[in-house]
């Protein structure tokens, strides 16, 4: 385990006992989890592992719902989720639901990353996202971090309230809505132009040849 996955692991278990226990046992946790040498950090997450698993991996319990988490979009292979302590407003991660390596991941994940990327972009009227890809205990995460002046994946991150992350889920959930429901309006509007066209048509005389 190395110091950057070391200080990954680090981060998600406190996200995770932040949202679990009260302030007071939290912050006990927390400190305790800060001062685990890498060693020791590899022996607590081995421990804690499911029965007949090496290892604990966090974004597989991320991924299958086990912890709390804000969803912004989720379909058969994959999910995603906002992370806690974001670079910048709306920093999602987009999960595999199975414990794949990023040289794993199937294009199909590649292109529901793209599709959220893009959605979050109108959603959140950034400039840009970035999209940035990791492996984290063998398992591949797609980082979507939306760009207002110049973030990026090195940036300094903060821990998002609680009511930022809520505020918005519900901004991805309500533009899921509206998209769902603009193909069956466009498809009505379609067939009425269509009508309208083929109805003007019929007043055509026959070309002669």
């Amino acid at each position: 385990m190395d110091s950057k996955e070391s200080e990954l692991i680090k981060r998600k278990l406190i996200e995770n006992v932040e949202s679990s226990f009260p302030p007071e046992k939290a912050a006990v946790l927390r400190n305790q989890i800060l001062s685990m040498s890498d060693e020791q950090l590899e022996k607590f997450v081995e421990k804690n592992a499911p029965s007949g698993e090496k290892q604990a991996c966090i974004f597989c319990s991320l991924s299958s719902e086990n912890a709390q988490t804000y969803k912004i979009g989720e379909n058969d292979s994959a999910v995603a989720i906002l992370e806690i302590n974001p670079v910048s407003r709306g920093h999602a991660l987009v999960l595999p639901k199975e414990h794949l390596s990023l040289e794993r991941i199937p294009d199909s994940i590649k292109d529901f990353a793209q599709g959220i990327a893009e959605k979050m972009q109108s959603v959140l009227k950034s400039r840009d996202v970035e999209i940035s890809s990791l492996n984290f205990q063998g398992h591949g995460v797609i980082n979507l971090i939306p760009v207002y002046s110049s973030e990026n994946i090195k940036s300094e991150r903060r821990k998002a309230t609680k009511e930022e992350l809520e505020e918005v889920s519900g901004l991805f959930n309500k533009k899921t809505e509206i998209i769902n429901k603009e193909p069956k309006k466009e498809k009505i509007a379609r067939k009425k132009r269509i009508e309208k066209v083929s109805a003007k048509k019929s007043w055509l005389p026959k070309r002669i040849p």
